[in-house]
């Protein structure tokens, strides 16, 4: 029974993992090419997320080893342990995110011009959510069925890159289009 409940943690986890990477990689080659600074950190974002998805895969390994000398009970407080990290790594990228956007609005507000995004990064930010918020829904269902606190908190993880790219996207449509007008207006 507990070997089949970690074996499900790990496919659920996987499934997250491999989407992660692959927004990862979307989110850098469209912030990059599309000279979005807010999907660039929209992408560490999902580097968090695939940090996570790692934890969760090593503590759910420790945890699923049977009671020892040294642990009467079995190992399954580290799932807790894992759940901690993932919170506070949440916590790290959430003000790694606002500092950016500070340092951004700074530089905006000392007159420098910031270069406008390009489409492929507002399409970047569609798909994430769309994506993440799938990965929500199914890893939420499954940390239910499996009475997994690990993989709640990676749910929970996933649902914050899927509303924090919504902040992405509506950023990043603005400047695309509402950029020129709206810059034109802040100068007259």
């Amino acid at each position: 029974m507990l070997l089949e409940r970690n074996r499900e943690i790990y496919k659920v986890t996987l499934v997250g993992g491999a989407i992660n990477v692959i927004l990862l990689l979307f989110k850098f080659i469209a912030g990059i090419l599309g000279h979005s600074a807010a999907m660039v950190a929209d992408a560490v974002h999902s580097l968090s997320d695939f940090v996570t998805d790692v934890i969760v895969l090593v503590f759910i390994r420790i945890s699923g080893k049977p009671q020892d000398k040294s642990h009467d009970y079995g190992h399954g407080k580290y799932e807790t342990l894992a759940m901690t990290l993932i919170g506070a790594a949440l916590l790290f990228v959430a003000i790694g995110i606002i500092y950016s956007g500070a340092v951004k609005i700074s530089i905006w507000a000392n007159g420098e011009q910031l270069k406008a995004p390009g489409m492929l990064a507002l399409w970047a930010a569609l798909v994430s959510i769309v994506l993440k918020e799938g990965v929500y829904h199914y890893s939420m269902v499954k940390a239910r069925q499996l009475n997994s606190q690990a993989v709640e908190a990676n749910a929970w993880h996933h649902r914050s890159d899927a509303l924090s790219s919504i902040g992405t996207a509506v950023g990043i449509g603005g400047a695309i289009f509402l950029g020129q007008r709206w810059i034109a207006e802040r100068y007259r």
